[in-house]
């Protein structure tokens, strides 16, 4: 398995485990940041006019199956990048060591 993988899913099971801990919990601050991680994501494509949210049940209605994957794509990216650049780095102090 190469770095960028390992740095990736460390990266992305942080996350998921952040949030089973904040569901398990019940720790409201912890929720909150969660609940930020999904919504702002789509709040930019909501505005585009992609309909991302499930239409207005509540004051901040739930994701649907766009915007669920939309959130999955963005942080997968996101850790995706921060994965690779975090390689290049380790690699160029190996390189200069």
């Amino acid at each position: 398995m190469s770095k960028t993988i390992q740095i990736w899913s460390l990266l992305s099971a942080i996350h998921l485990g952040v949030a089973a801990l904040s569901t398990i919990l019940g720790i409201d601050r912890l929720s909150a940041i969660i609940a930020g991680t999904i919504y702002l994501p789509l709040w930019p494509v909501d505005i585009l006019g992609l309909p991302v949210f499930q239409g207005n049940q509540w004051m901040i209605p739930p994701p649907n199956a766009l915007g669920w994957i939309l959130v999955f794509v963005f942080w997968a990216l996101l850790y995706w990048i921060i994965a690779v650049f975090l390689v290049r780095i380790f690699r160029m102090r190996c390189r200069a060591a």
